[in-house]
């Protein structure tokens, strides 16, 4: 048994190399990355058994996140492959700061693979198999389908007796605040764990 499932979609990051800028380098660290994935990998240093819960392309960047989650000792049990012709991995540009310069993000990853994402994908004995069970606003906020299916684990998990955690991270680039409220009261109901800054609570609540 799982300690801690964490639902969401796992990243390339693409940076370049130290302090350059993106409008000036020439070449890319690649790493992997994804809220959710931080949590199962936080989580893991404590010692728990942790995996995470996704659907990547299945081609050859699929296979280097996947290989990249287990390195640091990260189950992929619960990974999907979606083998359409035109599956791709989400990115993400990192550009690391360099003071008084703050760090600058550009995401790509409208439309990835983990955007068709289905609950039917998943064995029934997932729901039974952790103790806790993490997902974010991200998941909620990427499109109506990613939604649909995180409520709906959400709610499959807890059936089982599962502990809910769920963090809003508010991402004002995915939707307002008002979208996340109502979005958020439906399954606040089944949160054990609720994770929220006092900012974004301003903005949402």
């Amino acid at each position: 048994p799982f300690d801690l499932l964490s639902l969401g979609e796992l990243l390339l990051r693409l940076s370049p190399a130290g302090v350059e800028r993106l409008v000036r380098g020439d070449s890319f660290q690649k790493q992997v990355g994804g809220a959710e994935l931080n949590v199962a990998v936080g989580a893991a240093l404590l010692g728990l058994h942790t995996g995470v819960v996704t659907q990547l392309p299945a081609h050859d960047m699929g296979n280097f996140v996947k290989n990249k989650v287990r390195s640091y000792g990260i189950s992929d049990d619960f990974f999907v492959y979606d083998h359409s012709s035109d599956a791709r991995l989400g990115l993400y540009y990192y550009e690391y700061g360099a003071h008084p310069r703050k760090p600058k993000v550009i995401y790509d990853r409208k439309n990835s693979s983990f955007y068709s994402i289905c609950i039917d994908s998943f064995p029934e004995d997932m729901f039974r198999a952790a103790t806790c069970f993490h997902t974010t606003g991200i998941t909620l906020a990427l499109c109506e389908n990613t939604r649909r299916t995180a409520i709906d684990m959400i709610r499959r998990f807890k059936s089982n007796g599962t502990i809910i955690s769920f963090d809003v991270n508010f991402r004002g680039n995915l939707w307002t605040g008002e979208e996340a409220r109502e979005c958020i009261e439906q399954i606040l109901p089944y949160v054990d764990i609720f994770f929220c800054s006092e900012d974004t609570a301003r903005l949402t609540f």
